[in-house]
């Protein structure tokens, strides 16, 4: 028990770091009329191509995946935020406290940050490929 605290106490302690060194650096408006939506596999979550996530420091892009997989997860799952699992996980800690730091970011406008039908099904389609793709790619090595 006393490992998992120290572990959590230093994963957020870096986590803050990291947010507060690339404070504000992430784009505030699209520059994109209809930005496009894209897979982040080592975040297992979704992304759109505006955000600069892509485009940012490595160790942000590195810090925030727990975020950009609770936000995904709140748009996939209607009930994501009432689970009682989720009320204190990792990822709802690191969303929370990148929109801390990045308070006008654009990953966090509501609408990319709410359960979303028809986006739902269609990250649950890409999902599917991403992890056919990589059992694959997997089993491809194997030989």
């Amino acid at each position: 028990m006393m490992r998992k605290i120290v572990e959590r106490i230093t994963q957020e302690l870096l986590m803050r770091r990291v947010f507060k060194k690339y404070k504000n650096s992430l784009p505030t408006k699209s520059v994109s009329e209809k930005p496009k939506m894209d897979y982040h596999v080592l975040a297992d979550a979704v992304v759109w191509n505006d955000e600069g996530i892509k485009k940012c420091n490595p160790e942000l892009e590195n810090a925030l995946r727990y975020a950009l997989n609770y936000r995904t997860s709140l748009i996939v799952d209607k009930n994501f935020e009432i689970k009682k699992k989720n009320s204190n996980s990792i990822g709802k800690r690191t969303f929370e406290l990148a929109k801390k730091y990045f308070p006008n970011w654009i990953g966090f406008e509501k609408k990319r940050c709410e359960y979303n039908q028809e986006l739902s099904d269609r990250i649950k389609r890409i999902r599917k490929v991403s992890e056919w793709k990589i059992e694959r790619l997997m089993n491809s090595e194997e030989t």
